[in-house]
C-alpha cells in the first residue's frame, strides 16, 4: 500500500510539475482575411486551474473557462460575443494549439524574457591619465555573459562572464594584463561595477545607452 501512494504521490508532482511549465508567454501566427497576423497568450496554472490572455493587432483579450490537466489545457476567448475553444497540449517548448476553424494545430513558441542586463552602458572611471570613459555592451544567454569594452584604448572582448540573477562577473584583458569586473544591477536601472586591476579597486557607475 505505501508503495502505491508513494508512486501516485510522485506522477501527482510529475503531472504538476509538467502543467507548470506552460507558464509564460508564447507566440504564434494565425492567419486571417487579411493575411498572417500574431498572436502572444499568456498562460498561468494554478493547480488545475489555467488563466491568462491573449494579445493581438485587436487587443488583449482574457482566458476563460481555464483548465490544466499535466501537459493538456483548454480555455475560452469571447471575441465579440463569440466564444471560440481552444485546446492545447505542451510539447517541450512548443504549443500545439487547436481552434474549431483551423485543419492543423498552430504552434506557439515560448518567448524568452530578456535579461536587463543585455544592451550598452557607459561609465567613467578614474586611472593614473585621469578620468576615462568605457562603453560596454552585454549579451547574456542564461548564466553566460559575452561582449567587449570600447574606450581610447580601443575595442575588447569581455572573458569569463557568469551571471548569477542580478550579480555578474567578467575579465578584461588589457596588453596580458587581467581586470576583474565584479558587477550588480541595481533596481534604477544601473549597474555597480567594481574592478580590481593590480590589486586596486576602481568603482564605476554604468547609465544605460538608449539608442
Amino acid at each position: 500500500m505505501k508503495t502505491s501512494y508513494a508512486f501516485l504521490f510522485l506522477l501527482a508532482l510529475s503531472i504538476t510539475g509538467n502543467a507548470q511549465n506552460l507558464d509564460g508567454s508564447w507566440k504564434g501566427n494565425m492567419t486571417g482575411p487579411n493575411g498572417d497576423f500574431e498572436l502572444i497568450f499568456t498562460f498561468k496554472v494554478n493547480g488545475d486551474s489555467l488563466t491568462g490572455n491573449v494579445v493581438s493587432e485587436m487587443g488583449t483579450l482574457p482566458i476563460e473557462n481555464g483548465k490544466a490537466n499535466g501537459n493538456e489545457f483548454s480555455f475560452d476567448v469571447n471575441v465579440n460575443g463569440q466564444i471560440i475553444n481552444h485546446t492545447g497540449i505542451l510539447d517541450g517548448d512548443i504549443v500545439k494549439l487547436s481552434l474549431p476553424m483551423m485543419d492543423q494545430p498552430m504552434e506557439l513558441n515560448r518567448e524568452v524574457e530578456k535579461s536587463k542586463i543585455d544592451g550598452k552602458w557607459i561609465g567613467k572611471v578614474n586611472n593614473p591619465q585621469g578620468e576615462m570613459e568605457i562603453t560596454f555592451t552585454f549579451l547574456i544567454d542564461g548564466n553566460k555573459l559575452t561582449g567587449k569594452n570600447s574606450s581610447t584604448m580601443g575595442e575588447i572582448e569581455l572573458t569569463n562572464g557568469i551571471v548569477d540573477g542580478n550579480d555578474f562577473s567578467f575579465d578584461v584583458d588589457l596588453q596580458g594584463m587581467k581586470i576583474v569586473h565584479k558587477c550588480k544591477y541595481l533596481d534604477d536601472d544601473s549597474i555597480e561595477v567594481k574592478a580590481v586591476f593590480m590589486e586596486q579597486e576602481m568603482p564605476m557607475k554604468l547609465s544605460r545607452v538608449v539608442e
